[in-house]
């Protein structure tokens, strides 16, 4: 399809979805020119410096348009101008106050009307560090550290952490040996069974330390084990497998002491992960970006091990690198520049060769290091020192050397993405006694973008997600299992949105939407509504960015025609464990900070209008626990219509179980008390296939869960004889209304 034809998009009803805008809303290819320079100075960069081609020659000082320092060495050194970097070789970055990745950038329209993004305030001060006297700022004070949530912090924040854990005199005597050593898992059970483990260690240390005595040695390893007799055996294999567990956690804990983490939590057990250890190490594992749960494993190790100055540069690292990602507008990150032999992936050039697929992402990182001279956390906390004072909302452009792009980035790029659903069960998670069954996922979804170059598609980088699965609805005024489907084929993205709004449908659970009031007064209702949920805010169910899913048909001429929207989204997401270990409610999730890394990609290369913040008039009533709350809603994201949607495509994946397709009824919950799926008017069901039937209640006297297999004479979840699990089987009792769908 040449570019004339893929240009032509027909939107139906959107004229009609301008008029309810209070922005202006321009339909039209011509991008709106970004104030954000950090991200777009030079926007097509000549598609980066071609192979091959020879730098355009450096303009001379005196004719300098914008200014900016040469960074080499760690050190600035000539001037080049910011217009024309670019095409020389170079990368400009933003090291100011005032950067905000391009979703949150303010701009102008088609027509040049201006066009501000609500949401960089409150990016930029969340970013600072600052708490707003605002329902996001209540959030954030709570959260602390942002990073992990995708609000990258500001340099002079960076700064004032990094200058505070260097003065500390406790981390002189910190030893990580015990960390650096341990090779295993501790996760938090509870506080009595910490209390159990140190008793137990004590007591075990207490006998070894006798028999360290008594044979008159220094340690374990140099124990003659010919004179111990059996029981002494035993102590000391049990105090094998329990040392380390105790060392290791005590010297966590000596840690995040030493750098104030258990300041405000009350006492802790020493050398137990109980639940004030298990809350100061998940507020340590925010600060360094660790996705994990506040638990002694591999990932939170792993910054434990380094001294806290080098945790710091690598937080300043990271934030640097984040901001050179955008400002290049590169994916590129080796997740997936080998095959699964190990050989490098390649593409094939204009000339005919094989070239390997880059990772950007390091080499960006290497030229950040040496242009700026980090490899140390002294010369990190220096050159930091080294910048003076940082305004508030003012960008400081520099330029460093650039990476050499590929080839196949030529202005326009034609992206596409494809979602792999990965393991699939649609068969219920639950037996017939209301106890789990075991689904096991080994092939999680994840989804790659592409673009096509010189007749081949090539793969640019591939990051996790999630599809959707059995998720609570609420059905009237009851709670009951749904399947929530992740529809496979193609769509488009027709939109992006920044600091999106989720609207709540009727099958939301009303407890969802609720929030416990910190401070209540005796009139108040005990909740106040969670808009943190709704939105927009980093954590909402939509997180920092969306992209809106669409049906669409494309006519023979290239046009296409944009369908209807079933609720599906691409997302960001603060719920950083459910994209690796969970499902949805039907959305593809994404880490915040990588939803807002690929859709401000998306947007740096593809042509969009700018639509502005959307106007709403959203009401929601519902009554929980006898009081009445409303959800309203006045204002909607930031929109980016693309003027050519982006065609996507959701795999089938491979789909595990009995059943091959969804079930499309709602189940009720395991009621524990009478032991049975019992229904809203009262009646018992068991599920069979893909249909409900009913069984008799079990007997009062029966106990919790008596319900036994084949209750009823009814073999539960079995076929009938002859049924494929695909065909379908009438109900012999009507099947609950279908619930409008979650957007999640």
């Amino acid at each position: 399809m040449g570019t004339a034809q893929r240009m032509a998009v027909l939107r139906p009803g959107l004229l009609a979805g301008c008029l309810l805008l209070a922005s202006a809303c321009k339909i039209g290819s011509e991008q709106p020119k970004p104030t954000e320079p950090s991200a777009h100075v030079e926007r097509d960069r000549a598609a980066g410096q071609r192979q091959n081609e020879p730098p355009t020659p450096p303009v001379s000082a005196e004719v300098l348009a914008q200014p900016v320092p040469l960074w080499e060495n760690g050190k600035p050194g000539k001037n080049l101008d910011a217009r024309s970097a670019g095409g020389q070789g170079y990368l400009v970055l933003d090291l100011g106050e005032a950067w905000v990745p391009y979703i949150f950038s303010d701009g102008v329209d088609a027509a040049g009307a201006p066009l501000p993004n609500a949401y960089r305030k409150t990016y930029l001060a969340l970013a600072r560090g600052e708490f707003p006297d605002d329902l996001q700022g209540e959030r954030a004070r709570d959260d602390k550290y942002l990073e992990l949530y995708g609000i990258m912090p500001s340099l002079e924040l960076l700064r004032a952490r990094f200058k505070q854990v260097a003065g500390l005199a406790c981390v002189k005597e910190l030893d990580l040996t015990p960390l650096i050593e341990f090779e295993g898992l501790v996760v938090h059970e509870s506080n009595a069974a910490a209390k159990r483990a140190v008793a137990e260690y004590n007591y075990l240390n207490s006998q070894v330390q006798k028999l360290l005595k008594e044979q008159q040695v220094a340690t374990v390893a140099e124990l003659d084990s010919s004179k111990l007799d059996k029981r002494e055996t035993e102590r000391l294999r049990r105090y094998a497998k329990l040392a380390p567990d105790f060392e290791a956690v005590d010297a966590a804990q000596k840690r995040i002491k030493c750098e104030g983490y258990f300041e405000g939590r009350g006492r802790y057990i020493r050398g137990a992960l109980d639940w004030t250890t298990r809350d100061a190490l998940a507020e340590f594992e925010r600060r360094h970006r660790v996705y994990s749960w506040g638990y002694l494993g591999k990932d939170t190790l792993a910054v434990l091990r380094i001294s806290p100055i080098e945790g710091e540069r690598q937080g300043v690292l990271r934030v640097l690198l984040e901001r050179a990602i955008h400002a290049a507008g590169v994916l590129e990150d080796g997740s997936i520049s080998a095959l699964p032999d190990g050989r490098p992936r390649t593409f094939k050039g204009a000339d005919g060769k094989d070239h390997p697929i880059p990772n950007l992402v390091a080499e960006l990182e290497q030229r950040v290091i040496a242009a700026f001279g980090l490899q140390t956390p002294e010369s990190t906390l220096a050159w930091l020192q080294a910048l003076g004072r940082l305004p508030p909302d003012q960008h400081r452009l520099v330029a460093i050397r650039a990476p050499q792009l590929p080839e196949y980035y030529d202005g326009d790029m034609d992206l596409t993405l494809d979602y792999e659903r990965g393991d699939v069960w649609y068969d219920f998670p639950f037996d017939e006694t209301g106890k789990d069954r075991s689904q096991p996922i080994e092939r999680r979804p994840r989804v790659l973008i592409s673009t096509r170059y010189n007749g081949q598609k090539i793969p640019i980088a591939r990051y996790g997600t999630t599809i959707g699965g059995w998720r609570s609805e609420q059905v009237g005024d009851h709670l009951m299992w749904a399947y929530k489907e992740s529809p496979p084929g193609p769509r488009v993205w027709d939109e992006i949105v920044a600091s999106p709004v989720w609207l709540p449908p009727d099958s939301t659970p009303p407890k969802s939407l609720l929030a416990r009031r910190k401070k209540r007064k005796a009139h108040e209702p005990p909740y106040v509504i969670n808009y943190h949920e709704t939105g927009p805010s980093y954590a909402s169910a939509y997180g920092l960015v969306a992209a809106y899913h669409r049906k669409y048909v494309e006519k023979e001429d290239g046009t296409i025609l944009i369908g209807n929207d079933e609720g599906i989204r691409t997302h960001g997401s603060v719920d950083y464990m459910s994209i690796m270990r969970r499902q949805s409610h039907g959305c593809h999730r994404l880490l915040n900070h990588i939803a807002v890394r690929l859709m401000s990609f998306v947007l740096e290369h593809r042509p969009h209008t700018r639509v502005g913040n959307e106007r709403l008039s959203f009401k929601k009533p519902f009554v929980w626990e006898d009081e009445t709350y409303l959800v309203d809603i006045k204002e909607g994201g930031y929109v980016f219509k693309l003027d050519l949607p982006l065609k996507v495509h959701v795999n089938e994946g491979r789909v595990r179980g009995k059943l091959k397709r969804p079930v499309e009824i709602e189940i009720p919950k395991w009621n524990t008390d009478i032991g049975a799926y019992v229904t809203p008017d009262g009646g018992a069901v068991q599920l069979q296939g893909d249909q409900l039937i009913d069984v008799p209640l079990p007997p009062p006297d029966a106990g919790v869960g008596a319900l036994p297999a084949g209750a009823g004479g009814v073999a539960p979840l079995q076929y009938p004889s002859g049924v494929s699990p695909v065909a379908p089987v009438p109900a012999p009792v009507p099947a609950p209304a279908p619930a409008q769908p979650v957007v999640r």
